[in-house]
Formats: structure tokens, C-alpha cells, sequence
């Protein structure tokens, strides 16, 4: 699977650039780039990915256009008003999984029963960690740089090339409008949607980052 944004869906991205918003929303789904009368937004989306698995799954950033006013939910939340774009880039990764196997019958039990300890300690229900915790087996999803010497040793019938969205500059920080780790939304961490070079020095092995 190759998603990679089109001479379309570029254009979108140096609009944004040369013309910055009027705010930008977050709402954990998507990115909302709000100019009063129109509004463009990157949003999260499910695709299947080329695996060996059956049903594994590739989350891209897809590009929105809307000739109408942006009209938030009550989930919505501004994350800067009138901000000039300092630098703008397209964020790009590579994904495989590692083909399903079955768990042994040692990786069942410690599954489940560090799910109860966890349960004990921290005196809250946790259902989806129940479920993944009677899971009789699975696979790794592994992200890297596209350009890595990891990209070689793929079948190439199982790789995914995926941009995923789009890093920001403003104010000398970084605005993570992109999916990461092939996780559903766009999630920040304590309450602050910008972010330091330092972190984004962190995850470079994962994600080329074109500047436009």
C-alpha cells in the first residue's frame, strides 16, 4: 500500500503555509485548520494495510477540504488563533507487521495474570485490557524511517508507505498534526498540543519529514 499525498493534497499543504489560519482546532480525530468561511483538516483514517495478516490495518492522515464554516462539537478545542507558519513539513513512515503466531500456553497465563495484578493495584475495571489480555495470540506493527536499511529485509508485498499528516512550526515549537505509531487520533500528551525538538529528535527513526 502506497498512500502518499497527491500535487492536489501538496498544494493543500503549502496553502496552509502562505496562508495560515484563522485557528486551529484539535478534537483527537483530526486537525482543523479554520479560515471562518472554509476549512480544511487532516483526519484519521483506517485503511487496509498489505499484510500477511488478514485484517491488519494502516492509519493514514487524510487530507479534507470544506467550502462551508467550520462548526465544532463540544469535543473540539483551539489550539492557536492567527499564528503565523514558520515551517511546514510532510510527515511520511514506513509499516509492516510481523506475521500472527499463537501464543504459548507460559505467554497466556503471564498475560492474564499481570492483567490482574494490574487490576488489584490500581482498583479499576479495565476492559479492554481484559480483552487483550485473553488474546490467544498476535502480531507486531513496526513503523520506521522510509529511507532505513530496515525498509530492505520487507516483502515488498507487505510493505505500506504512509503520510500520515503534517508537523508544524510555530512559535519555535511543534505542532504533531500527524498520526503516530499507527494509532487511531491524534493524541497529546499532558494537555499541550506543542512540542520541543528534543522529542521530535526522539521519534526521527520512525518518520521522514519533507519540508515544504
Amino acid at each position: 500500500m502506497n498512500y502518499i499525498y497527491n500535487d492536489g493534497e501538496i498544494e493543500f499543504a503549502k496553502y496552509i503555509k502562505t496562508n495560515p489560519p484563522n485557528k486551529i482546532w484539535w478534537d483527537s480525530v483530526s486537525y482543523v485548520f479554520d479560515y471562518g468561511d472554509k476549512y480544511f483538516e487532516i483526519v484519521s483514517v483506517s485503511e487496509n494495510a498489505d499484510s500477511q495478516n488478514e485484517y491488519d490495518e494502516a492509519i493514514i492522515g487524510q487530507f479534507r477540504k470544506h467550502l462551508k464554516a467550520y462548526v465544532h462539537g463540544k469535543h473540539a478545542e483551539i489550539v492557536c488563533e492567527k499564528k503565523a507558519i514558520e515551517n511546514l513539513y510532510i510527515v511520511r513512515t514506513f509499516l509492516y507487521f510481523t506475521t500472527f503466531r499463537e501464543y504459548t500456553n507460559t505467554e497466556k497465563f503471564l498475560k492474564i495474570a499481570k492483567q490482574k495484578i494490574k487490576s488489584m493495584l490500581t482498583l479499576k475495571k479495565d476492559i479492554f485490557g481484559d480483552m487483550v489480555s485473553q488474546a490467544v495470540g498476535g502480531c507486531e506493527e513496526i513503523i520506521c524511517h522510509p529511507k532505513s536499511k530496515e525498509v530492505d529485509k520487507v516483502n515488498s508485498k507487505y510493505s505500506n508507505l504512509i503520510d500520515c499528516g503534517l508537523l508544524l512550526q510555530i512559535d519555535g515549537k511543534y505542532l504533531k498534526a500527524f498520526v503516530e505509531g499507527n494509532g487511531f487520533g491524534f493524541h497529546i500528551g499532558n494537555d499541550e498540543y506543542f512540542t520541543e525538538m528534543q522529542e521530535l529528535e526522539n521519534i526521527a527513526g520512525q518518520y521522514e519529514f519533507i519540508k515544504i
